[in-house]
């Protein structure tokens, strides 16, 4: 039941109660017009009690007081069922009991439900004395009510509370997965240009004494791959501050024969084949580029003495697209794991796809298997 939803349905629950009183009443001259009045504010506070309860158990005491002194002073007979209250007060009176104990701190809770209980009894008393009526039976009725009213409360109450911190938890893993999300880009992205230029600059050292120009022509690899990790970091920046969604590719073969030209000009050999469908989903295109983008950086960082690289990508005949890299060097410590493997792994798992790596007889090994079906 939702609190503002729900005010309609009881508005008019109370509505037919007034209704169905006054019809009950008949007559019922001035002072019973006076009473029937007089039970308008605790139906009109039930109601708003959803929205707010600041004047709510207040009115609702007013008005049952005053409603007793006028049944008393002119000794107005009317209609109740199971309580000593009117059938509209009665009503309002369950329906101010249940909204209280879902929505107001426990303390509140307590002593608005306490007033409200020791206005029914003092109604009881004044009434036409209802507890020496023989009214035992109404009696048992009206507990039932009351605790039933609080039953209904603290059961809604109970579900808000569930639901809270099923919300709260909700909220808790999409951040977690936000961050892993900008954590994986970051280093699939931005570390691929940096390693790129980390590695360009240790040749250009290296030759520097020996060959100047050598050591010249790789300046402007090194700008180019600057270049291109600022832009990747201006994206994730946006995508940070306005919840921009980066495409990360629109032509994957493109962009796939891009970073492995990158790789060439670092002067390892690569081998490359593409063998792609007519239409790649945004998602599976940006995680094949960041698998082959991560796995030619981790041969650059990890690999020792690689002397040649293979990019495959290619269809299979069970409906998906999978990616191989394969290098022939000796594989370094630091290829046992790292972000760059847990990164792949979750972005493979994100697609329903199969993910290995590791060595091979003459080198390391990359290999992931991502569906085509249902990925658009």
């Amino acid at each position: 039941m939702d609190s503002h939803r729900g005010q309609w349905p009881i508005a008019a629950f109370l509505a037919l109660l007034m209704v169905g009183e006054l019809l009950v009443m008949g007559e019922p001259g001035q002072a019973g017009a006076l009473v029937w009045l007089l039970t308008v504010p605790v139906c009109i506070v039930a109601v708003t009690s959803f929205k707010s309860r600041a004047f709510t158990v207040p009115v609702a005491v007013v008005s049952a007081v005053l409603v007793s002194f006028v049944i008393t002073t002119f000794q107005v007979n009317v209609p109740t069922i199971l309580s000593p209250l009117t059938i509209a007060e009665t009503g309002a009176f369950l329906v101010i009991t249940a909204v209280v104990v879902r929505e107001e701190p426990r303390r509140s809770a307590t002593w608005s439900v306490g007033a409200l209980v020791a206005v029914s009894f003092f109604a009881a008393i004044v009434r036409g004395n209802w507890f020496s009526s023989g009214n035992y039976n109404e009696l048992l009725g009206s507990l039932v009510l009351g605790f039933g009213a609080v039953g209904v409360g603290l059961y809604f109450r109970a579900r808000d509370t569930e639901s809270g911190r099923l919300i709260a938890a909700a909220v808790t893993d999409a951040q977690k997965e936000e961050r892993i999300a900008l954590a994986r880009e970051l280093h699939d992205v931005v570390a691929h240009h940096v390693t790129g230029m980390l590695v360009q600059a240790q040749a250009a050292l290296e030759v520097s004494e020996d060959d100047p120009q050598a050591a010249h022509r790789l300046l402007p690899g090194m700008v180019r791959s600057g270049t291109e990790a600022l832009q990747a970091m201006r994206r994730l920046v946006g995508t940070l501050r306005q919840g921009e969604t980066e495409a990360a590719t629109t032509d994957l073969a493109a962009d796939v024969i891009a970073a492995v030209e990158r790789t060439r000009e670092l002067g390892i050999e690569t081998r490359l084949r593409i063998d792609l469908p007519a239409e790649v989903a945004p998602e599976l295109g940006r995680s094949v580029l960041r698998l082959v983008q991560e796995s030619l950086t981790n041969v650059h960082k990890h690999a020792k003495s690689p002397t040649m690289i293979d990019v495959d990508i290619s269809r299979t005949d069970g409906g998906a697209l999978r990616v191989v890299v394969a290098d022939d060097g000796r594989p370094g410590e630091l290829n046992q794991g790292g972000y760059g493997l847990v990164g792949m792994r979750e972005r493979v798992d994100l697609l329903g796809g199969l993910f290995s790596a590791g060595p091979r007889e003459n080198g390391w090994q990359v290999l992931a298997e991502l569906p085509l079906e249902g990925s658009k």
